[in-house]
């Protein structure tokens, strides 16, 4: 018998997040750009070939203006001056491509074994948690749903979405090499792209039906590895996230700081006191377990961060997607400061208490026990 999945209207704050914020000029060039990519016009027309040229022209200029920045001045953290972008460092966005092998009938075989695994340990936890069904308006409006390729996924955030968001797009027949190129220099944003070639614009029900045509994947990670990552990219430095101290970091650091600390921004502690006592998730850091609805939809394909380029190559050898991402169009973006790795969250949590840890732990308690993850990393 067929499990009942509820779906209702979407309300205009479960669309919250998906605000775009424009960054200049960068944001300018690249609303051009969309518009070309929303009507899928024809390279050849003049008037086209004239605002694809002054749009190179205009990055080639910026580009050179970052080489000069690049040795300019810097100012530490702990300066009021930080919060102006002209003391700020100019760190390069950091690229790596992760390795695409073709993996052997018996490998395959091994890691098929691993991820019916990884399905059934959700699908017991889901009995033992009592998770039955779930409103599923706010994850499928979320969902990127590839029908011509017969492949869906929920981009849960600071778990290799932005690899992903580049590959979804590298499937596609409409990104000229101009575009790749432009994303490749961090001057459009996959993200912004991908919501325009993918956005649900039909009714939930219509999503619900598409997505079920497809095979569907997640990419999971340590729940508190995560928040590091999400922290470390959106409030550790102002810099380019202006946006997030604005609406969450000024007021952590005025609610939740108790120390002498001169820094601007709020610390990782200061973070988790923020979660833990106002439970306000921001999609860079909700539970897994509440933005994909695992209990409700069986996803075919659970990833790990753990071992993503073992996973990674598995599921497109598997979905024969290899034509498409090849491994000299993959491109995986990451934090300029390093990743986030559990050598660097042993040294962010070494002074936070365990109490506060373990409050931390029990909101998202769900995603160890679904995910198989484990509370003691210390």
């Amino acid at each position: 018998m067929q499990k009942k999945v509820t779906i209702v209207a979407l309300t205009s704050s479960d669309n919250e997040n998906l605000i775009i914020y424009p960054r200049s000029l960068k944001s300018r060039i690249y609303h051009i750009l969309k518009k070309l990519i929303q009507r899928q016009v024809t390279l050849t027309q003049p008037i086209i070939q004239i605002i694809i040229l002054a749009a190179i022209c205009i990055i080639t200029l910026l580009t050179l203006t970052n080489l000069v920045y690049t040795k300019t001045n810097t100012e530490p953290a702990t300066s009021l001056r930080y919060a102006s972008s002209v003391f700020v460092e100019r760190i390069p966005a950091s690229r790596t491509m992760f390795s695409r092998v073709t993996i052997s009938s018996d490998q395959m075989e091994n890691v098929r074994q691993e991820f019916d695994n990884r399905r059934r340990k959700v699908a017991r936890m889901c009995d033992i948690i009592g998770m039955k069904t779930s409103h599923l308006n706010t994850t499928l409006m979320h969902m990127v749903i590839d029908v011509k390729h017969n492949l869906s996924w929920c981009p849960i955030r600071k778990a290799a979405s932005s690899t992903w968001m580049n590959n979804f797009i590298l499937m596609q027949d409409i990104p000229p090499d101009f575009i790749v190129d432009l994303m490749r220099r961090n001057w459009l944003r996959s993200t912004d792209v991908i919501r325009q070639k993918f956005q649900q614009n039909m009714n939930v029900t219509k999503i619900y039906e598409n997505m079920n045509r497809t095979k569907t994947f997640l990419i999971v990670r340590h729940p508190l590895e995560r928040l590091l990552s999400a922290y470390r990219d959106k409030f550790e430095h102002v810099r380019n996230h202006e946006h997030y101290y604005k609406r969450f970091g000024q007021r952590i650091v005025l609610k939740y700081r108790q120390s002498n600390i001169t820094k601007l921004e709020p610390t990782f502690e200061e973070f988790l006191l923020f979660i833990i006592n106002e439970r306000y998730f921001d999609e860079h850091w909700m539970p897994y377990y509440r933005f994909c609805k695992p209990c409700t939809i069986h996803y075919n394909y659970i990833l790990k961060f753990e071992t993503l380029d073992r996973d990674q190559n598995f599921l497109i050898q598997d979905m024969n997607l290899n034509k498409y991402l090849h491994e000299k169009n993959n491109v995986q973006n990451m934090n300029p400061r390093g990743t986030t790795t559990r050598q660097v969250l042993d040294n962010y949590i070494k002074d936070i208490p365990q109490s506060l840890l373990h409050e931390i732990y029990k909101i998202y308690e769900n995603d160890y026990k679904l995910f198989d993850y484990s509370f003691n990393i210390f």
